[in-house]
């Protein structure tokens, strides 16, 4: 081989190797960019949960809503508080089930924050959720049954399990 053939492969071997790394710091800095902009919608499902309403809505339809109000109903014929507190619950996991289904964030992030209480208040909404199905024809909160059903697949343990401990320090005199 002579120089130039040899000077000429080298430099299509740094020219690839320069393209590569591009293609690579490219791609890492859309994740980046795509990750950041998750950030005030993580923060704000996180803050959605811990308003008195929330804790109202999750305390009624976990203890009160299956006693008062027959599941044949559906979702529609619930009277308006109880409806409302069905909403509360509903609409935001069907809405976290979006971003979960379409890989806007990790189930383990939803999963390990939530926890089996996700499969708990769907347990109990499911007959009034499919009631509300068959008498519509809708797919109605179907990304908060797969949520529920993807918590009960994933148990928050197994995201638990990856987490560090620090077991307490002893006191130091």
């Amino acid at each position: 081989m002579d120089a130039n053939t040899a000077l000429n492969l080298v430099t299509l071997a740094i020219s690839v190797t320069a393209l590569t790394m591009t293609a690579r710091l490219t791609r890492r800095q859309i994740q980046v960019a795509s990750d950041a902009n998750l950030v005030p919608v993580v923060i704000n499902a996180f803050q959605e949960t811990r308003s008195p309403a929330w804790f109202e809505a999750q305390e009624y339809i976990l203890s009160r809503l299956a006693e008062e109000h027959a599941a044949d109903l559906g979702h529609r014929g619930l009277p308006l508080p109880a409806r409302t507190h069905a909403n509360t619950i509903g609409l935001f996991y069907d809405d976290l089930g979006k971003l979960v289904v379409h890989g806007v964030i990790d189930q383990r992030l939803v999963i390990g924050a939530y926890g089996t209480t996700i499969v708990r208040l769907w347990d109990v909404l499911a007959p009034y959720i499919y009631a509300e199905r068959q008498t519509h024809g809708l797919h109605f909160w179907v990304y908060f049954e797969d949520l529920a059903t993807r918590t009960a697949d994933m148990h928050p343990d197994v995201v638990y399990a990856t987490m560090r401990r620090r077991p307490p320090q002893p006191e130091v005199r």
